[in-house]
């Protein structure tokens, strides 16, 4: 077999690739309104999940200090995860907020590849939003045709990680637009963690502020190390294309020419008998451009050779067949992401599903066992890592049994600007010891632990201006004690009246139009993005009422940042 590798005379210059900059908004692609609401399949119609609009005018606060973002893998699609996501919203009251569909190879051609976005001619990748409002979770879909439509007869969920990765950035985008969080949760399902690991080892795939903005990384079955589950066969997951994108990109080796995969461990994106040689005969796969930017015959470097931020929690839940170290598809420790990178400051978390009865595969299953994603949502269990959260609000956390000791501790990081005192309220409590200390910026305690009375935990400390961080520890969880969220808040009260706001008052919000503001003389208001991004400012007269207009802003949530002679405040303001 002699097999010559064709390089582009006409390479595309890498700049070409990503086809909107950092500060530049991805155009959704228009599409008919039904393709939002149902998949068309052969001469089927099956209804999708969507999310249950507000009526009211209530407006909605997640009790989750980040949202979450699922991500489904190889030749799957979002639906992947309604058995999980159909408990929380049971159990938990958790509030879906929409789903962001892509079709990968919107061109449809499998014979070239790159990371632009509709409306550039050519471009691979369209992004279509369905309804999205203020949620708990929300799911990234890339089982989506050219049109919009669910469903895919162009390989969109098995072409390219770097094309998955570039979506991510826009969904991550728009979640923290539409919450106003300023951080994320990524759950990925086999390729779907790979995609957040595209996504979170490359700078040009960030946000604008030059940051991920990702807390925490939960994967289920990801081939962390690749998967050549390929070579005997995938004959459960019907329509799997070995010569796709996705296959050329999972792979850990490839079976005829054994060197090791390209996306993954990186070097030259060459076909031949030697490099790259997956099939005995015809192509071996549709094209060979792994990073996606016009250029074959590059030397990449791959995946796994690429540092990450060590300041992510970081938990993987590994499947296990019976009698087996696999889950059918991954075997370990290629879902160890502990494996690949064994210098992490803080390891990822192992949580395992072994089955009592599959003998042949549950990976397909993972994404629908809640206990063991609930292990792995867990909050971080260190400071370093802890969840940013507002006092005078109310949250949620979760108690589960952890990894490798049973002790279950969350940590959370709060900032007070003034002499306070801060009252700590933890209720719903079930399990059957909990404390909480209040630690200042060193980790040094502030007072001792307070233990719980029953289901409650209430503590009070003085607090000066800084950075804290709240523990809570579980010390003995058991295997049910998530079923019930424990709920908390930090109640703080000034110890000197802010007398220049006191009677500040702005309204409506949330706002379609006009803001009013009024009881207060201001000198200038200046309009934030939910990324630090300033979009305007006003200036004002010192009067004692004052207006903005706010029509020309797209909905989402907004920081205004009010100043006067003496002292500045910071409104959150909802855009209709």
């Amino acid at each position: 077999m002699n097999k010559i590798t064709l390089v582009a005379s006409f390479a595309f210059l890498f700049i070409s690739s990503i086809s909107f900059s950092q500060a530049q908004r991805v155009e959704f692609k228009p599409r008919p309104s039904e393709f939002e609401y149902f998949e068309y399949r052969n001469d089927s119609i099956f209804p999708l999940k969507n999310p249950i609009q507000n009526t009211t005018n209530r407006v909605f606060e997640s009790k989750l200090p980040y949202p979450i973002i699922f991500i489904h893998g190889l030749n799957s699609s979002s639906e992947t995860w309604n058995d999980a996501t159909d408990y929380y919203d049971t159990q938990y009251l958790f509030t879906y907020g929409g789903r962001f569909d892509f079709c990968l190879n919107a061109d449809n051609n499998n014979a070239t590849t790159n990371k632009n976005f509709f409306p550039t001619a050519g471009a691979d990748i369209a992004a279509f939003e369905s309804f999205v409002q203020n949620g708990d979770y929300y799911y990234v879909n890339f089982n989506v045709n050219p049109n919009g439509a669910v469903g895919t007869t162009v390989l969109s969920n098995q072409s390219a990680v770097a094309k998955q990765g570039a979506a991510v950035k826009v969904a991550v985008q728009r979640v923290m637009e539409v919450t106003g969080k300023d951080k994320v949760i990524l759950v990925g399902h086999s390729m779907g963690g790979l995609a957040s690991r595209e996504y979170i080892q490359n700078s040009y795939n960030w946000q604008a502020d030059n940051q991920h903005h990702v807390a925490k990384l939960l994967t289920l079955g990801t081939p962390h190390g690749g998967s050549n589950a390929s070579d005997s066969g995938l004959g459960w997951f019907g329509g799997i294309q070995t010569r796709s994108e996705a296959i050329r990109d999972l792979k850990t080796t490839y079976y005829y020419s054994g060197d090791q995969g390209r996306f993954l461990f990186g070097g030259m994106e060459v076909n031949n008998s030697s490099n790259m040689n997956e099939h005995l005969t015809g192509d071996d796969f549709y094209n060979f451009d792994v990073n996606c930017n016009g250029i074959i015959g590059e030397n990449v470097q791959g995946l796994n050779q690429k540092s990450i931020d060590n300041l992510i929690d970081f938990a993987c839940v590994i499947g296990r067949i019976t009698g087996g170290t696999t889950d059918g598809v991954v075997s370990e420790p290629s879902s160890n992401f502990n494996h690949y990178y064994p210098s992490l400051t803080y390891p990822a978390k192992l949580f395992y599903y072994v089955s009592g009865f599959d003998f042949i595969e549950n990976h397909t299953e993972l994404p629908g066992y809640y206990y063991q994603q609930m292990q792995g949502l867990d909050e971080p269990n260190v400071k370093e890592l802890a969840y940013g959260i507002s006092t005078n609000k109310d949250y949620i956390g979760y108690t589960t049994v952890q990894n490798p000791t049973n002790a279950d501790n969350d940590f959370f990081k709060f900032t007070v600007t003034d002499n306070v005192n801060a009252v700590v309220s933890v209720t719903s409590i079930v399990t059957s010891s909990m404390n909480g200390t209040i630690l200042n910026s060193a980790g040094t305690a502030v007072g001792t632990p307070q233990n719980n009375s029953g289901n409650a935990l209430s503590f009070t400390r003085t607090l000066t201006p800084g950075d804290y961080f709240l523990r809570l520890t579980s010390t003995s969880p058991t295997n049910t004690n998530y079923q019930t969220p424990y709920q908390f808040n930090i109640t703080t009260t000034l110890s000197a009246a802010d007398n220049n706001f006191t009677s500040f008052e702005y309204y409506p919000n949330p706002v379609k139009d006009v803001l009013h503001l009024d009881n207060i003389s201001l000198t200038k208001a200046s309009i934030y993005s939910v990324l630090g991004q300033l979009i305007d400012t006003k200036t004002f007269e010192n009067a004692t009422s004052n207006t903005l207009d706010l029509s020309s802003l797209e909905s989402g949530i907004y920081l205004i940042v009010l100043e006067n002679d003496l002292e500045q405040k910071t409104i959150k303001v909802i855009k209709e």
